[in-house]
Formats: C-alpha cells, structure tokens, sequence
C-alpha cells in the first residue's frame, strides 16, 4: 500500500472523531482556529457545506436547532441532499441562519460564484464560516483549482454583498513542511492499535510549528485564511470597489 493511501486510510478510520484532529499538523492548526469560530457563531439552522465524510458534524450539531449536510457527490450516507455550491443549492432564500464551509471553494471551477448563493439562502443577521487555503498542498487532484489570499475573500465577501465580521490568517512556512512530516510519517506509521505512534508525534512538530511561525507576524506565508462573514443591512450601499493595481493586472 502506498503512503497516500495509507494516509487515506488513516483519515477514513478517524474521521468523525476526536482522533482525526490529532493524526496530522494540519488538521491540529485548522481544529485550533475554527473551534473558537464555531463556538462564537454557528447557531440556529446550520448547513455543513461540502461536508464530504461529515467531519466537523459533532461539534456543528451540538450548536444547531437542526444541522444539514450536503457535498457535491454522496460521499456519506447522512447527507441531506447533494449540490452544486455554485448556484444550485435546493433550499428557499434566507432558510438558514449559518453556513460552515471548511476546505472546500478551492474544488470548485467557478468559486466567486459560491458566496452570492451563500447570501441567498443566509438568513439576515446570519453567520458564514469559512476556511480556504493559501499556502497548501496539492490534495484531491485533479479537482483542486484555486489558492486565497485574505484580499482575495475580502473582495469575493464583497462582491456577494457580505460584510467582514472576522477575518484571521493560520499556519505558516513551518507549517507546510509540518503537515508533509506528519502526511509520510502518517503513512508510514498509523495503526488503530497504536494511533499514539501518529498522534504523539504530529502534536510536538504542530507545537513547534506554532513557535516558529510565531515569526511570521504579517501572515506572509499562511497556510489558511479563515473568515465569519453576515449579510449586509439592508439599504447599505456597497462601496465601488477599487481598481486593480499594475501589481495586480495581468500581464
């Protein structure tokens, strides 16, 4: 078996539980920033946005009056329906009151179109919670398209008439070369009888992860932008976006 599907392998025995978050640097870096959000946010009629095999599902639930689930393909046999994120979500306007969407836009061939049909289905004064890549490695090829830099989803948010509510970078330089030491060291290690030879490992690299892209302070190598968006009030007037800058123009 190869390391990549010994990884696979390690992911689908673990996930759904506590111990997915401990086998890789990564899944500690994207569990320690988004657990806060949730906790802060996510409330009422939640939909779980490309929930694929429904990771996150425990801790959205426990904050929902009644948690929905939807990937573009079946993969769990608990999601509510599929759908296409980019205007073909089956629900009535303003049904629900947060939208969780971890990892996922980047998969989708049209992402500025995803956020306007989050804000059509998004209830006033309700809530997105988002995590998109930036510096990442290459993962479900050949359908991983895009990277983000927080400007970027700074002008989609905008774009789709959604107001910044928070906005943070994670990770970093040491974090990339963290998650590929745990990714091989994952393969190469992981057994169910003793998930401890993965876990205990992947916690101290995370940890020293953490110390040395402390460094980092502007952000500039990080590995995810993560962001809580709400709907505008209505009657506010979206200000014209700035002109592209010769930096930003293409060639």
């Amino acid at each position: 078996m190869s390391l990549k599907a010994r990884w696979h392998k390690a992911c689908a025995e673990t996930i759904g539980s506590k111990l997915f978050w401990r086998i890789a640097v990564d899944h500690l870096s994207i569990e320690r920033e988004l657990v806060p959000l949730i906790e802060r946010h996510a409330k009422g009629r939640i939909l779980d946005a490309g929930a694929g095999r429904l990771a996150w599902r425990e801790l959205l639930a426990r904050r929902s009056s009644h948690y929905l689930a939807t990937d573009y393909v079946p993969a769990h046999p608990d999601l509510a329906f599929t759908a296409d994120l980019q205007g073909g979500i089956p629900l009535r306007d303003a049904s629900v009151d947060t939208i969780f969407c971890c990892s996922v836009i980047e998969h989708t061939p049209e992402p500025w179109r995803v956020l306007p049909e989050f804000r059509r289905i998004l209830a006033p004064g309700g809530r997105v919670i988002l995590s998109v890549p930036f510096l990442y490695y290459l993962h479900d090829a050949p359908h991983d398209y895009f990277r983000f830099t927080r400007h970027g989803i700074e002008r989609l948010a905008e774009a789709a008439d959604l107001d910044i509510v928070e906005i943070n970078v994670s990770g970093g330089m040491a974090h990339a070369f963290g998650q590929a030491f745990s990714l091989v060291w994952a393969g190469l290690f992981w057994t169910r009888k003793a998930p401890w030879l993965v876990t205990l490992p992947a916690a101290a690299v995370f940890s020293m992860c953490r110390m040395l892209d402390r460094l980092d302070r502007s952000g500039l190598f990080a590995q995810t932008v993560n962001a809580v968006l709400t709907p505008k009030a209505p009657g506010t007037a979206r200000p014209a976006m700035p002109p592209a800058t010769a930096a930003e123009r293409p060639a």
